[in-house]
């Protein structure tokens, strides 16, 4: 690999740290706002820095990773106003995340997700994950991965090991984000179309099996219409429109 290549992996790769609590102190206060630029305005003043530089660097990064679209009228704002759940706001900010940043979500989701709880990891693992993607490891970018994996309680530290969490799994997260990207109206989703997306992973759920599992028992439950798996046909049809499952703050 040569250097402009190198150097442009690198560039690419430069994650910030993530401020994990001031994230979730960010879309708690943004439901209590009607105007972006005025939530901004607070949220700067109100982050625990000295320093106003600071202030305004870190609220940049927040506002990248959970409000791209630099509007109230986003996903995390919507659930956190109808369910106030920091469990399920927390699961949708990993998923949000994730998808800002994908390389971390390439890492989440093919070496992360796929292994036991309980299982232990070198650090050399991160390392070569940056290693082979990137053909270099720098001090922050390595610091970056390792902290956002922690964060958001895919792996924890014991010594000098880091070991893969048992991430309870979220279904009603889950079920948001599948009618929020699939079905925001009533609709008939094939399986494999749920499949081919990776948010799935993003929230913490192992494999197609638990993706089924957690549609059978919607379907049980009448938060979806109906559940069919006949011949080559496995689709879901929804019960309501996205908007419609918030305000009736489904759970599962």
């Amino acid at each position: 690999m040569n250097d402009n290549s190198s150097k442009s992996n690198e560039k690419r790769f430069m994650v910030r740290r993530l401020f994990w609590d001031n994230s979730i102190q960010a879309v708690k206060l943004s439901s209590e706002f009607s105007d972006f630029n005025s939530f901004r305005s607070e949220l700067e003043k109100s982050l625990p820095c000295n320093s106003s530089y600071v202030r305004m660097r870190r609220t940049r990064d927040i506002l990248k990773w959970f409000f791209p679209s630099h509007s109230l009228d986003n996903l995390l704002t919507k659930v956190w106003t109808f369910y106030k759940n920091d469990v399920i706001i927390e699961e949708l900010m990993r998923f949000q995340y994730l998808t800002v940043e994908p390389d971390v979500g390439e890492f989440i989701r093919d070496y992360i997700v796929p292994m036991q709880p309980g299982s232990h990891i070198e650090a050399d693992y991160l390392k070569d994950f940056l290693l082979k993607k990137y053909g270099v490891v720098r001090a922050d970018p390595l610091s970056s991965l390792r902290g956002a994996c922690r964060d958001m309680g895919f792996l924890h530290a014991e010594k000098d090991k880091l070991i893969v969490c048992q991430v309870p799994i979220p279904k009603t997260s889950f079920l948001i984000l599948t009618h929020y990207l699939l079905a925001p109206l009533v609709s008939t989703v094939a399986i494999k179309d749920i499949l081919l997306k990776p948010y799935w992973q993003y929230v913490g759920v192992h494999d197609s099996e638990a993706v089924r599992q957690i549609l059978r028992e919607a379907d049980a439950n009448a938060i979806i219409a109906k559940y069919v798996k006949a011949d080559q046909l496995e689709q879901i049809t929804t019960r309501y429109s996205f908007d419609e499952f918030l305000q009736r703050r489904l759970h599962l």
